[in-house]
C-alpha cells in the first residue's frame, strides 16, 4: 500500500496584506487578525544551494563548509564543561546500558547498532572533559543580507556573523553550562585579510563517524517574508489561549483555527520546508525556549518544574519575552544537517543593538 502523499508546507507570506488575507480565509475574527498582523515580524528565509565551496567567495554567506576567519584567529574551541565530571558519568552510564543491549534478547537495537551507540557515548564522555573544537554551522555576510527587505533592524549592516556550536553534544538549553557550547562571532575583518580555515583534526576524525559534525557547503540566497507569532511566545495576546481560555479544546475556537493555519507552514524539522531563517518569529518544535534562555543565562538550571517556582525565577520570567529569534537553522538533508531537530539562536534586542553577541543563547529542539 502506497503512503498518502502529503502537501509540502506553505512559504511564509511576503507582505502583511497577504498574511491578513490568509488569516481571514482561516476564519479568524477581524480584531484578532489586526493584532496578529501588528505583531508579525519581517524576516529573511535563507535558501541553500549546495555547491563546491571554491565557488563561494571569501566572506560570503553560507551554511556548512569551512569558516572564513581572520588570518590571526584560530578555529573556535570550547573549554571542558563546568560540570564535565557529571556529564562524563552520565555518558559512561549510557555507554554501559547500550553495551548490554547488544546481548539482551529482544532488544530493539541490533548488536552492531548498540555497540556503535555505546562507543559514541564513551567518546562523548572523553570529549566533554576536554577542550574540543566547535562545529561550524553558518556564516552570514551582513552587508549583503542587509540589502534585502526583512533584514533585522537591530543587526549591524557590516561584517559577518559566524555560528559555531557543540553540535555533537548539543548541551541542554535549560542548563547554564550550555553557554560553553556556543560561539556567535561578529567579525569586521576586511575580506582581504580573511582565510578559509582548515578543519581541526578532532572534527576531521569525528567526520568518519556516523555522528559527524561536518556539513556540506551551501551558498545562501535570502528571501523576504513576514512571519507570524507562535502562541507559545510570551507576548502572544491576540486572543485567549491555553488552559486559561474558556474555549480550550473547542475545535471551532480561534486558538484551534490559528494552530491549524500555522500548521500549513510546517516546521523547520520538516523535509521540504524553507527551514533556515534570520530574524522574525521562530517556528518552535516545543514550548518554553524564552523561559529557558532567560533562566539558564542567569545561572538557574531549569530542567525541572520546581526551578520556575522560586522568587528569583518568577522575577526573571517577567522579562522573558525580551528574548527573540536571531537565527533559526533547521533540517537540511542535502548538507547532512539536523535530520531530526532545529537550532534556535536567541538574543535580546538590546544586546543585538549594542553588539553583545556573546550573550546569545542556543536552544536545540527535537520533534
Amino acid at each position: 500500500m502506497n503512503p498518502i502523499p502529503q502537501s509540502p508546507p506553505l512559504a511564509w507570506p511576503d507582505s502583511r496584506e497577504i498574511l491578513q488575507s490568509s488569516l481571514l480565509e482561516a476564519g479568524l475574527a477581524p480584531a484578532s487578525i489586526d493584532r496578529l498582523a501588528e505583531q508579525a515580524r519581517p524576516a529573511l528565509v535563507l535558501e541553500t544551494t549546495p555547491c563546491d565551496e571554491s565557488l563561494i567567495p571569501l566572506g560570503a554567506s553560507k551554511i556548512g563548509g569551512l569558516p572564513d576567519l581572520p588570518d590571526s584567529m584560530a578555529w573556535p574551541e570550547r573549554l571542558p564543561y563546568g560540570d564535565a565530571t557529571e556529564r562524563a558519568q552520565i555518558h559512561l552510564a549510557e555507554a554501559d546500558r547500550l553495551a548490554s543491549e547488544a546481548t539482551r534478547p529482544g532488544s530493539s537495537l541490533t548488536p552492531e547498532h548498540a555497540r556503535e551507540a555505546s562507543r559514541e557515548q564513551s567518546d562523548l564522555a572523553a570529549a566533554v572533559t576536554s577542550t574540543f573544537p566547535l562545529a561550524f554551522i553558518a556564516q552570514l555576510d551582513l552587508a549583503s543580507l542587509s540589502l534585502t527587505p526583512g533584514f533585522p533592524a537591530a543587526l549591524p549592516h557590516h561584517g559577518r556573523l559566524l555560528l559555531f556550536c557543540d553540535y555533537w553534544a548539543k548541551p541542554k538549553s535549560y542548563d547554564p553550562h550550555a553557554a560553553t557550547g556556543l560561539r556567535l562571532i561578529w567579525d569586521k575583518t576586511p575580506v582581504e585579510r580573511l582565510e578559509r580555515k582548515a578543519e581541526p583534526a578532532a572534527l576531521a576524525a569525528l567526520a568518519q563517524e556516523r555522528w559527524s559534525s561536518r556539513f556540506k557547503p551551501a551558498a545562501v540566497t535570502p528571501h523576504p517574508v513576514v512571519t507570524a507569532i507562535p502562541p507559545s511566545d510570551k507576548g502572544f495576546d491576540a486572543f485567549p489561549h491555553g488552559e486559561e481560555a474558556s474555549t480550550f479544546w473547542d475545535e471551532d475556537s480561534e486558538e484551534v483555527r490559528y494552530e491549524t493555519w500555522l500548521g500549513h507552514y510546517g516546521t523547520p524539522a520538516g523535509r521540504d520546508g524553507a527551514n533556515h531563517q534570520l530574524g522574525g518569529w521562530p517556528r518552535p518544535l516545543q514550548n518554553g525556549m524564552q523561559a529557558q534562555a532567560q533562566l539558564a543565562s542567569h545561572g538557574i538550571f531549569c530542567g525541572a518544574g520546581e526551578a520556575f517556582a522560586s522568587a528569583e525565577a518568577r522575577r526573571l520570567l517577567r522579562s522573558a519575552d525580551r528574548w527573540r529569534l536571531l537565527l533559526q537553522i533547521g533540517r537540511d538533508d542535502a548538507l547532512g544537517l539536523l535530520p531530526s531537530g532545529t537550532l534556535y539562536i536567541l538574543m535580546r534586542e538590546h544586546d543585538m543593538r549594542i553588539r553583545a553577541f556573546d550573550r546569545a543563547w542556543m536552544v536545540f529542539q527535537k520533534r
